[in-house]
């Protein structure tokens, strides 16, 4: 919201300064901003100015990175990609999935009139795994060109490869700009690895053969039909005729060694293709891996890997939506998330990607967990959950990553939601054991506490605040009642009782400090209970509504906590604060508030920051973390993209605008944009598991005016009731179920469980069209306004914010 909306948005501004002093200062000092040319109407749009994308296999324990420029990157090294007969370094920033979500890249660039379009993949060789759960074995990346002539004239395509160690460095951190650190060996499983080798300047390379060799392993493969020009470097010192192969070598590690040409003559109208293949791990020189490299096919990995994918896809929770991006999106990210859950030493890793995140964390593990069973994928949840028990440290404790706190609750939280969604009592009564140590040492660790509540973290990560932390305390609590439930499903009366009294002292104890902290900060919940002047920036104090509520989704603080946060959103999402250094985006925490948004009935400012979430994409569906500052230059500069947590999150998010539980109702439509809801369009909702059992819906508009509804649903045990969202655009509304009338109250219509034709009709309040095009239009305008302001005067546009998304 702007600083200028009024007198109510101003308090808030001001009380969110007083929480998060550091927004004071300048976003940041060297701040700057990229063309708005950029952003082409005749591709789609990708937020990000150096986006970054991921290959992979589901289940391997690495990947390969696309980098900003479309080079292929891994533990050993760069492929680079040059076009043009003098040797343009690619540069193509928008990409696109194979049908909007499956894990086959393309992009294309135009150089001198002809077309150069990339696919690259990643595949097991010789062939696909037999299973989603099988471990993988050799993976290669394949990358196809097609040069196309579209012209009338004949004409001339130029393509180079060539491989190097990585790429520049340009910042203070010791690593390739937008690269992930490699290679790196992990001391535990579950914490971060990267194969790889580090670089050496005295490799001795040799290609010929259609092989690049760096000693006696193979970095990648090329077509030696038609014949390209070889040579042992880019380019050559005084224009020399150079071998191709160094025997005393002296290379940099941007040094492009393994050039290989290709001039082709093309047609008005033609098209060719050179296929080249490039091994995860290099491969020995006359091994059997070797020899499965050379002659693994294109065209049959692809349809092994599509095929895999759809099988995958398929089983889940089905969504189909008027709008492609949002179910896209929906898709895409169930690729990414399982593109980072690894099996390692027989285990099954949930990691937050396969970059700079490569490793276990427990708190994005819950969410994920959530994601799996919620969207219907209660095996792989059940496999993810698994890995758990191995971060309980002999004390009893949960924790993932040293000094942090959250594990405990996440963990116990997971337990108990996992055992709600699949009614396993063998995994139940397998992990009870643990739970029952878990609670000791809390009981333990709040008798040690001067405060008697979770111990206070002094870790710089999250909420950036030493201290007794609020979200720590929410989780905690989620974490115990789960305990609670599991105890009294179990049969352990006792250790229910004693689990309830645990819980009825310490949410007693730690309510009442939250009570006291929220009125010294103005009534707004703090990150920290009892941090000095510096409380914390937002994080785990947006989390008294979701994942369950803790407080009333009405409560005061609640409410003020939505809008001093909100007050600070730039670029419509969530800031985040760090002392001394400004203000940066951050994209998945946002969806914290959105879930309560959901919760609360706030259907337009939940569509509002669902569009915004999406707006901070990537032509591929990726989101990303922070790092990224308000109307800047649109790069992480190495929090690079695909990120998994955001991915949950926003399943997570979309699966509950459709279907979503609340105590014994389920809720269907609590939000859903203006543009889904008119003649001819329809959503579509099937396979979606709940606490009750699978739901399956359709949403038909019939005019412009009316709708049909048709409920399909194999309850195990039927919610109370089901409670139809009427869309807040909307107004008149009347509703039949099953040729019965039913009254709407407060925006909702209260269905029996057992309804199945259910007909709607309405007048329209408003002219409300917002959607995913329209949100992109303005944001470009908004931000092209800031660039010319920054070329006519050299200063960045003033930190306050009156861009949202569009009605």
């Amino acid at each position: 919201m702007p600083l200028s909306a009024g007198p109510a948005s101003l308090k808030f501004w001001l009380l969110s300064f007083a929480i998060l002093p550091a927004l004071m200062m300048p976003v940041a000092a060297g701040a700057q901003m990229v063309t708005p040319e950029i952003d082409r109407a005749d591709q789609p749009f990708s937020y990000f100015s150096k986006p970054t994308d991921v290959i992979g296999v589901m289940n391997a324990p690495a990947a390969t990175e696309i980098s900003p420029e479309g080079y292929l990157y891994t533990g050993f090294g760069e492929l680079m990609f040059f076009v043009g007969p003098e040797k343009q370094p690619l540069s193509a920033r928008v990409r696109t999935l194979e049908e909007g979500y499956l894990p086959v890249i393309s992009y294309t660039v135009t150089h001198l009139g002809i077309e150069y379009r990339f696919t690259a993949f990643a595949a097991q060789v010789p062939k696909s795994p037999a299973s989603d759960t099988e471990a993988t074995g050799q993976i290669v990346n394949f990358i196809r060109i097609t040069m196309h002539n579209p012209g009338t004239k004949p004409g001339a395509a130029f393509l180079t490869t060539a491989l190097r160690y990585q790429a520049e460095q340009t910042t203070q951190d010791p690593l390739a700009d937008n690269r992930f650190r490699r290679p790196v060996t992990a001391e535990r499983a579950g914490d971060y690895q990267q194969p790889g080798e580090p670089f050496r300047g005295d490799w001795k390379y040799r290609i010929g053969d259609g092989s690049c060799l760096r000693e006696d392993r193979t970095m990648f493969v090329y077509p030696q039909q038609p014949a390209p020009r070889l040579s042992m470097t880019l380019n050559s010192h005084y224009n020399r005729i150079e071998t191709v192969s160094n025997p005393k070598p002296n290379l940099t590690p941007i040094t492009p060694v393994c050039s290989a040409s290709y001039s082709i003559p093309l047609a008005a109208g033609e098209s060719r293709t050179i296929d080249l293949r490039m091994p995860l791990t290099p491969t020995k020189e006359g091994s059997r891996e070797n020899a499965q490299l050379v002659s693994a096919d294109f065209d049959r990995s692809h349809d092994e890997v599509v095929k895999f994918w759809h099988s995958i896809l398929s089983r889940g929770m089905q969504i189909e939506l008027p709008e492609s991006k949002p179910v896209q999106t929906f898709y895409a990210s169930l690729v990414y998330d399982l593109l980072s859950r690894n099996i390692v030493d027989g285990k099954f890793i949930q990691t937050a990607s396969q970059f700079q995140y490569h490793r276990f964390y427990l708190r994005d593990s819950a969410d994920y967990v959530r994601m799996y069973d919620a969207t219907g994928y209660k095996d792989i949840g059940s496999q993810v959950i698994g890995f758990f028990e191995t971060r309980q440290l002999p004390d009893g404790n949960f924790m993932s990553q040293p000094g942090q706190y959250d594990g405990w609750g996440e963990a116990l939280w997971s337990f108990g939601e996992h055992f709600r969604r699949t009614h396993d009592l063998a995994a139940a009564n397998e992990i009870y054991p643990r739970i029952v140590r878990a609670v000791d040492w809390l009981i333990q660790a709040r008798a040690n506490d001067p405060l008697h509540v979770m111990p206070a973290s002094d870790v710089r990560d999250n909420e950036y605040v030493s201290g007794h932390l609020t979200g720590y305390n929410f989780l905690a609590l989620n974490g115990l009642r789960c305990a609670i439930e599991l105890a009294s499903v179990l049969g352990h009366t006792e250790d229910a009782a004693r689990f309830e009294k645990e819980y009825a002292d310490y949410s007693g104890t730690f309510f009442s400090l939250l009570d006291k902290a929220s009125k010294e900060q103005g009534g707004v919940l703090p990150p920290s209970l009892d941090a000095g002047s510096w409380k914390g920036t937002d994080w785990g104090n947006l989390l008294g509504v979701t994942p369950e509520p803790l407080l009333d989704p009405f409560d005061p603080r609640v409410t003020a906590t939505l809008k001093s946060t909100q007050a600070r959103y730039q670029e419509g999402i969530t800031t985040y604060a760090e002392p001394d250094d400004g203000i940066f985006l951050h994209h998945y925490l946002t969806i914290k508030n959105t879930l309560t948004e959901l919760v609360r009935g706030e259907q337009d400012q939940a569509i509002r920051e669902f569009y915004a979430e999406l707006l901070h994409t990537s032509s591929t569906h990726g989101g990303f973390e922070y790092a990224i500052r308000p109307w800047g230059s649109r790069d992480f500069e190495g929090n690079i993209a695909p990120h998994g947590w955001f991915a949950a999150d926003y399943r997570n998010l979309l699966r509950n605008m459709m279907v979503r539980e609340e105590g014994g109702s389920l809720h269907l439509l609590s939000a859903v944009s203006p543009g889904w809801i008119a003649k001819g369009k329809t959503i579509r909702v099937s396979k979606a598991p709940t606490y009750f059992g699978d739901i399956a819906f359709e949403l038909e508009s019939s005019s412009e005016n009316t709708a049909v509804m048709h409920i399909r649903s194999s309850f195990d045990h039927p919610p109370t009731d089901l409670v139809l969202h009427l869309p807040w655009f909307l107004e008149g509304i009347t509703v039949t179920a099953d040729g019965k009338p039913v009254a709407a109250s407060g925006g909702t219509v209260h269905l029996p469980s057992t309804a199945r034709d259910v007909s709607l009709a309405w007048k329209h309040r408003s002219n409300s069209t917002m959607s995913f095009d329209r949100t992109v239009a303005s944001y470009e305008a908004e931000y092209r306004r800031r660039y010319e302001h920054l070329l006519s005067t050299g200063q960045m546009s003033p930190l306050s914010d009156p861009w949202q998304v569009p009605e």
